[in-house]
């Protein structure tokens, strides 16, 4: 059967790389059987068929089949590619609905999982999720947005706990056959060659142009410069080899730890954020526990 593997983001996580890892190496992936649509042409395609679906409609091996060959895939039992890969956190929401009067990552979400699960009722899909802690996230979610959406957005936040764990949730309940893989952004620097192996399939090789962008994450500046020298004259053969040498320079030179991105926050704000970041080591162990999940760690 097809295979469609949608890595969901999220929202101010890996800061599109993954998406630009896809694009930099689309002909080598298309070479060994991967379909590649570009992320807007998906979430189109996939808001167009979840409209003329219409709320409640059956699931239709028709639909499906259809909507596999638009996207580059053979349809049940025919030749063609049979692995979709479309890194489009745009799945989950627009960015303005991941903290609503409803909750975190609640508005709409189980309606757009559920229309994934009923246009593609054959198919095996893998959702790919990537978590982030509040002294990171919420600030990166709320950078790009108008002066005072803290004040209007933080209050609907009413809990401990960022509550990545509801989400998880609400994907396996409703798709639950699909695969589930989820990482935490901060730990992206040690498991993108999982992330990206997860991505590809087994049986495929994991190209390695672009690898070092995830490979250096987190390196100081120093480190992430003495590290590009080294590998222009001494090329890795692999995504093993690469990660060997980069724990090398990052044990010597150090790692920085993610940083939340500058934004003008009232003090209450903050408070509301560190106490989020205090829960998250509890809130991750939590889903590395869940049943369906694969936490990579």
């Amino acid at each position: 059967m097809p295979e469609v593997v949608l890595h969901l983001g999220a929202h101010a996580t890996d800061e599109g790389q993954i998406a630009q890892w896809l694009a930099r190496n689309t002909a080598t992936l298309e070479n060994q059987g991967l379909a590649l649509p570009a992320p807007r042409r998906f979430l189109a395609m996939i808001s167009q068929a979840l409209a003329a679906h219409g709320p409640g409609g059956p699931a239709s091996e028709a639909r499906e089949n259809a909507l596999l060959r638009e996207l580059g895939l053979g349809a049940a039992g025919e030749a063609g590619r049979r692995r979709l890969v479309v890194s489009a956190p745009g799945l989950l929401g627009p960015v303005g609905q991941v903290i609503a009067p409803e909750g975190f990552y609640i508005k709409d979400v189980a309606r757009r999982v559920y229309g994934l699960r009923v246009l593609f009722p054959r198919t095996r899909l893998h959702f790919m999720l990537a978590v982030r802690g509040a002294g990171g996230f919420l600030p990166a979610l709320l950078a790009p947005m108008p002066e005072g959406a803290a004040d209007t957005l933080l209050p609907h936040l009413d809990e401990d706990v960022l509550p990545w764990s509801l989400l998880v949730s609400t994907l396996r309940q409703q798709a639950p056959a699909a695969r589930l893989t989820v990482w935490r952004h901060e730990d992206l620097p040690q498991v993108w060659p999982q992330v990206l192996a997860s991505l590809v399939g087994a049986g495929r090789q994991v190209p390695i142009e672009g690898m070092v962008d995830f490979a250096a994450m987190g390196l100081s500046a120093e480190g992430r410069l003495r590290a590009e020298r080294y590998l222009a004259t001494n090329p890795p053969g692999d995504a093993a080899a690469l990660q060997k040498v980069m724990a090398l320079f990052s044990g010597r030179f150090g790692n920085q730890p993610d940083r939340a991105i500058d934004t003008a926050l009232p003090g209450w704000a903050l408070q509301q954020i560190a106490r989020l970041e205090r829960s998250y080591d509890t809130e991750w162990a939590d889903i590395a526990s869940l049943e369906g999940v694969r936490a990579l760690s």
